[in-house]
């Protein structure tokens, strides 16, 4: 098995990993560098031995898999 890291917007892989905690590690040490909005556009699957893929989390669901709780919607910011 392998995980990989996937930015939905631009449909490029950002990482695959042979487990699931370096993926978490790379996911950690990328919200560390850039800020939690890294993870806006990013899923986290497992790609499985026959090929398919599974969905593990996705956007604001990875922070609590990285020890962070995502922004409420009343500490994010809007505009208009």
């Amino acid at each position: 098995m392998a995980y990989e890291i996937l930015d939905v917007e631009t449909g490029n892989a950002q990482g695959v990993y042979g487990s699931l905690l370096e993926a978490l590690q790379a996911l950690r040490q990328a919200v560390d560098r850039l800020g939690p909005d890294t993870v806006k556009d990013l899923v986290l699957y497992e790609s499985l031995e026959n090929g398919d893929i599974r969905p593990i989390a996705e956007y604001d669901e990875l922070l609590p898999l990285i020890g962070l709780q995502p922004a409420s919607r009343s500490d994010r910011k809007t505009t208009g």
